[in-house]
Order: structure tokens, then C-alpha cells, then sequence
């Protein structure tokens, strides 16, 4: 089997990126670098790429109509085979984190189960689907936390709320984009209420900015992190703009930029 088709199934760059927002959540608790965090990045790594497996395994009567590329429908990987390595690399993820915190052995159960459920029942409903992939996208970071001590604290709590928003912001923004793909296949925010869909984008990302403009006030980050901060603040204003004019290929790509400031931001948070 094509070993390049199997790490284009897992999306490796996006397992990788989860296991960086690991990494920042332990740090933004501790700097004292311990085994708990290289646990910590190979089991959300593990869980992100069974995630994205899956994913492919239920999407695959969509993907034979717009993405015929991908591994599963190109044949280059058994959609059996490819089943079969999600759930594998759900256990594995889970049973790596059996090392680390009872908080990030359940955060990494309830993220698997979520991911899992989502693809296999919920896939229709992708208006519920935009929830769990925001917080698929934002829990890494309690994730990292965890490994580092038994309870979250309250500043990586309102980080990844930020993440939260962020992304779901970019979610709603890519069912606009891909309303033709998922016609007859999903049930989007933007076939149900067009209107109400743009304005739930720029909700979202205002709720983003102003818990970054919080977490700045309540825990003294510094002018690096706040100078960042609203960097990527005008990113995401641009972004849920870009929505409201109609133009969602490009406010989906600029939400991916808005995205990495906001990265930048929480690395600054940890040199406070």
C-alpha cells in the first residue's frame, strides 16, 4: 500500500499542528519540559489522524463525486482498511494517554468518541459538526495543560475558548464554501439560514477577540501577546467581512492566517 496515501488520509500536517497546540497548552502551565508531553503530542497526534481517517470513511460518497483523488475513492487505500486504522489509532491515542492525568485520559476519551460519533452519525448534520471539529481544534491545548497538572487552569480554559470561536467562525465559513459539495448530502447553517449564518461567522469571531482581549487583562500576558492578539483580531474582522460580501474561498483562506496569528499569540502568552 501506498505509505503516502496513508499519510494523505491521516492529513499528517493537521496532526502535526494538533500536536503543537499540545505542546502549548503544557507550556502555558509549565516550562519544566517532562515525558508527559511527548505522551501527550503522539496521543492527540494518534487521535487526530484516527479522526481524520474516519472522516474519509463516511465522506467517501462525497468525495467520489468532488474529491476523486483522495485515497479511499482513488483506491490507493481500502475503505475497509481505512475503518479499521481509524479505530486503531482512536485505542492507541487513548491508551497512550493512559500514562498522563485522569483530566487528560478523559479529555482524550470524550474527543475520540466525539470525532467517531460525529462521522459515523452525525455526519448529516454538519451544523452540530461545526461544534465538535471547533472543539476538536480547541481542546489540544487543555489537552497539553493536563499532561502538565490534574486540572486546567483558567487561562488556558479562556484560550482555547478563543480557539474554539475561531474555528467555528471558519467552519461556518467553509460550509459556505462547500455548499454545492454537501448538497444532497449534508445539512449545513448556510442551507438553513443564510443570513443568519453569516452573521453566527462574525459572532464567532468576535467572541474570539474579545476572550483574547479578557485573557489579557485577567492575567497580565504582556505587550507581545496583546500586540498579536490584535493583529490577528483585524485577521478575523477581515475574515467575517470577506463572509459578508460572499467571498468565502478567500475568507476561508484568510481565517487559516487569522488562525496561525492567533498561534503566535499564545506562544507570546507563555513568555509572560
Amino acid at each position: 500500500m501506498d505509505f503516502r496515501a496513508l499519510l494523505e488520509l491521516i492529513r499528517v500536517g493537521n496532526c502535526l499542528m494538533t500536536a503543537v497546540a499540545v505542546a502549548i497548552g503544557y507550556y502555558l502551565v509549565t516550562l519544566d519540559t517532562t515525558c508527559a508531553l511527548g505522551i501527550a503530542m503522539i496521543s492527540a497526534f494518534l487521535i487526530c489522524a484516527g479522526g481524520q481517517a474516519i472522516n474519509d470513511v463516511y465522506d467517501v460518497d462525497i468525495d467520489k463525486k468532488i474529491s476523486k483523488k483522495r485515497p479511499i475513492p482513488s483506491g490507493r487505500v481500502p475503505k475497509q482498511f481505512a475503518y479499521r486504522l481509524s479505530i486503531t489509532l482512536f485505542i492507541a491515542g487513548i491508551l497512550v494517554s493512559l500514562a498522563l492525568t485522569q483530566t487528560a485520559i478523559i479529555i482524550a476519551v470524550v474527543v475520540s468518541v466525539l470525532l467517531f460519533a460525529y462521522a459515523s452519525r452525525l455526519y448529516k448534520a454538519k451544523y452540530i459538526g461545526n461544534f465538535i471539529v471547533a472543539l476538536g481544534t480547541a481542546l489540544p491545548f487543555a489537552f497539553g495543560a493536563a499532561a502538565a497538572m490534574m486540572a486546567v487552569p483558567a487561562l488556558v480554559i479562556v484560550l482555547s475558548m478563543g480557539a474554539f470561536f475561531a474555528n467555528l467562525g471558519r467552519e461556518v465559513t467553509k460550509d459556505f464554501e462547500d455548499l454545492k459539495k454537501d448538497r444532497g448530502f449534508k445539512r449545513t447553517m448556510p442551507m438553513i439560514h443564510p443570513q443568519m449564518a453569516k452573521s453566527l461567522i462574525a459572532a464567532y469571531y468576535v467572541a474570539a477577540v474579545l476572550l483574547g482581549i479578557y485573557a489579557y487583562i485577567s492575567f497580565s500576558l504582556g505587550t507581545a501577546y496583546i500586540i498579536i492578539t490584535v493583529l490577528a483580531a483585524f485577521v478575523f474582522l477581515y475574515t467575517a467581512l470577506l463572509a459578508e460580501k460572499g467571498k468565502y474561498t478567500k475568507s476561508q483562506k484568510t481565517s487559516k492566517k487569522g488562525m496561525f496569528v492567533y498561534l503566535i499569540a499564545l506562544i507570546a502568552a507563555i513568555v509572560r
